[in-house]
């Protein structure tokens, strides 16, 4: 059962991580619709245009994109609603299609017609030739968004997709400095297949132009990440559950080598070689863990069947099965688990002596207190690097398998520590108090050698730390999302607000009853200098599966603003907030301040709009990014920041729905260049994924508590001989039931 549990649970991760990455790779060009994507956060520049015609291979072809979310209106009866809003200019996609109703509407979109999603449609009670608003511009609705592919780098998508023609962008007013919007370049290649190559060698290249470049096989980068960190944690849940297993077995085989001990040294009497012996236990204990595997990969493929659509239609629509591949893994797991787990007992057999077949008992060594013997720390070595080796493969990850056994081996090791100190002082503590014969007995039990107590509650204990650690990471997952959480916080955001809109914006949220309102100024820049010294744009990580907001510290787009106060969920822990009679002062989050490599006193220069402006890093601060502030990374002191151009970024808490979405209704009848988003719909549409991802940790703690039970189970029955023997003796010499 050890080996069915373990083996089903990381047969059937496996198949679904293979089947995932199989199925994306093979439709990667499809999935992004070109070769390559090339993106920025702001307008190519003519520079930057012609870099890329004099570096891309001839006979490439490309189309331009721009995507960002605002707010469409249907103007007849005020309803709004937040989409993702797509240009497009050229024959993109190159690669699948755009599938719309009525059919080919898409590759006939004209200047002033759009594609909605269907949801959009719903929402906002429109009908194909309706009109509907889009910042300054009214556009007419052609048809209905059925299909489209992925981008590269998008994360699960928040809004559905409007889409437009390029030339119909300038119009809506909605392009403008500080907006967030993201800025596309989509190529086809003469020759397909050289565009991994394209991207190793160009990347660099790129960077310094403030150009990223992605290749096909990095489509969704930012849904695969998440997904390839959530199928991650499930896999070291399998494993975890397998480590439990991997006791059991050892335990099993210690009691199967302590029952059978007198038929092995019959056997060597009888002139059987150790080799013959080993052989013989090999045999048995191979044939057991072929059928415990086969066992395993059938019960595999009935998890696999439970397990929910993670990726979903937003990336692809799939159906995994245990494939080749992940057949034989399965088997060689649940081969060589077993094996390394009971090679100390296969050691011992090799050296168990053929006068025990003349004794009643396997005689052990009787140590007053346990001690790991050579077999021992070389068979839980070997289980080490397996797990290890294991752990690493199925994350492609060192850190995350080292990290994971580390776990499993220092949280044993641990407890073996503290039961061997539990009777040290349980026997000094025996030795010097006149106690009872009834006490004495059962405190004996703690301190007697030769018995499997000590192995049964070291194996007991890791059971109930990993049973309780995914109990815990599962109601985490609960926590963050802010599902569980009883603290008001604000549930509006108001993007894109600009200078001459901030104050009436102010009273009309006031109006509507709008608590905890923070307005904040934002400005988009990039990090240029650090202490005078040009920052090396070249040692971004190229890979988009790889890179993240550490690996991209000094090379990312950074959103920068200023206040006087910090806020009530910051902490400065070092340094001052502000310096009186200073301009130009620099406060960093804490960790972020780690992998900038940056201390107190060093400066910081960012190019805004063109113009570099420097300040010195005089303090840094823990955030509570789960907050729902506008919080940000980097702050300025008010001074020179305040004469760049910015726009406002506003939270604030509207406890009645239907007060929210008369507020935006309000807002965006006069301000249509602003995008706001409801968290509260946000947080609805995250929790489906977290149902999901919960779901699929209860299905694994589910399995982990079967081999903990399992354990349990086997741990009793490891030592009913020995209570039976001692029972008898007591017996014998007078021991009564009750005692």
């Amino acid at each position: 059962m050890a080996i069915v549990i373990g083996t089903g649970s990381v047969t059937a991760i496996h198949a679904y991580r293979e089947e995932l990455s199989r199925s994306i790779l093979k439709e990667a060009r499809t999935l992004m619709g070109s070769d390559l994507l090339v993106q920025s956060s702001s307008p190519f520049t003519r520079e930057q245009k012609e870099f890329m015609s004099q570096r891309l291979p001839k006979g490439s072809e490309t189309s331009e994109l721009v995507q960002f979310a605002s707010m469409l209106r249907n103007q007849e009866n005020d309803e709004t609603t937040l989409s993702l809003i797509k240009t497009v200019s050229g024959k993109f996609p190159y690669y699948g299609e755009i599938i719309t109703e009525p059919a080919g509407v898409y590759r006939k979109l004209k200047e002033g017609e759009i594609l909605l999603e269907e949801s959009l449609i719903k929402n906002l009670k429109l009908k194909i030739g309706s009109s509907v608003s889009l910042g300054e511009r009214d556009f007419i609705l052609k048809g209905k968004v059925i299909k489209e592919p992925g981008i590269a780098g998008s994360f699960l998508s928040m809004a559905p997709t409007a889409i437009i023609s390029g030339s119909s962008l300038v119009s809506t007013g909605l392009e403008q400095r500080g907006s967030r919007i993201s800025y596309m370049i989509a190529v086809k290649l003469k020759d397909p297949l050289i565009a991994g190559k394209y991207k190793e060698n160009h990347f660099k290249e790129y960077i310094q132009k403030d150009l990223t470049l992605y290749d096909s096989t990095e489509t969704n980068s930012g849904s695969r990440k998440f997904l390839t960190n959530t199928l991650d944690f499930f896999s070291l849940l399998g494993l975890s559950a397998f480590f439990l297993g991997g006791i059991s077995i050892l335990l099993v085989s210690r009691a199967g080598i302590r029952e059978k001990s007198g038929a092995i040294a019959v056997l060597k009497c009888l002139g059987a070689s150790p080799n013959a012996v080993s052989w013989i236990v090999l045999g048995e204990l191979f044939l057991f863990s072929l059928i415990g595997s086969v066992f395993g990969i059938l019960f595999g493929n009935i998890l696999l069947k439970w397990i929910p659509d993670l990726a979903g239609e937003e990336i692809l629509s799939f159906q995994p099965t245990i494939g080749f591949s992940s057949l034989f893994w399965g088997l060689l797991i649940g081969v060589l688990i077993p094996f390394f787990s009971s090679i100390e007992s296969l050691i011992e057999i090799r050296t168990l002596k053929p006068i025990l077949a003349l004794k009643q008992e396997f005689q052990e060594e009787t140590n007053q207190i346990p001690k790991f013997r050579v077999t021992q720390i070389l068979g839980y070595l070997i289980l080490f690097v397996l797990f290890f080796a294991l752990a690493w493969w199925e994350t492609e990850s060192a850190l995350k398998g080292l990290i994971l056994c580390s776990i499993l081996l220092i949280l044993p090791l641990i407890i073996f520590l503290v039961y061997s100190g539990i009777r040290i002082f349980i026997s000094r503590l025996r030795d010097r108090n006149d106690f009872s014969p009834f006490v004495r007995f059962i405190v004996g039990k703690f301190d007697r050698p030769g018995t499997s107590l000590s192995l049964s509650i070291i194996g007991l204990t890791s059971s109930l730390f990993i049973l309780l650690l995914s109990l815990i990471v599962s109601e985490s997952l609960l926590e963050y999302s802010g599902a569980k959480d009883k603290e008001r916080r604000p549930n509006l955001f108001v993007l894109d607000i600009r200078a001459e809109q901030k104050e009436h914006f102010e009273e009309v949220a006031k109006e509507f009853g709008a608590e905890k309102l923070i307005v904040a100024p934002v400005i988009g820049a990039r990090l240029s200098k650090i202490n005078g010294e040009v920052v090396k744009k070249d040692e971004t990580e190229s890979s988009a599966l790889r890179r993240d907001w550490r690996s991209t510290a000094r090379t990312r787009e950074y959103f920068l603003s200023y206040r006087n106060e910090p806020y009530p969920t910051e902490k400065i822990v070092e340094g001052d907030f502000w310096r009186k009679g200073e301009e130009d002062q620099i406060s960093i989050e804490k960790e972020f301040s780690t992998y900038l490599k940056v201390n107190l006193g060093d400066s910081l220069s960012f190019l805004v709009s063109g113009v570099e402006v420097t300040g010195v890093i005089r303090n840094f601060r823990t955030v509570n990014w789960a907050d729902m502030r506008p919080n940000f990374v980097v702050l300025f002191s008010k001074g020179i920041l305040e004469k760049e151009p910015s726009y406002y970024l506003s939270s604030l808490r509207i406890e009645s729905e239907e007060k929210r979405y008369d507020l935006q209704r309000n807002l965006i009848s006069k301000y249509p260049n602003l995008t706001i988003i409801d968290t509260d719909k946000a947080v609805r549409a995250f929790l489906g994924i977290l149902e999901k991802i919960s779901f699929t940790i209860q299905l694994m703690t589910g399995l982990i508590l079967g081999a903990s039970l399992l354990l349990v189970l086997t741990a009793l029955n490891s030592s009913h001989k020995e209570r039976i023997e001692e029972t008898t003796l007591l017996r014998i010499i007078g021991g009564t039931s009750v005692f």
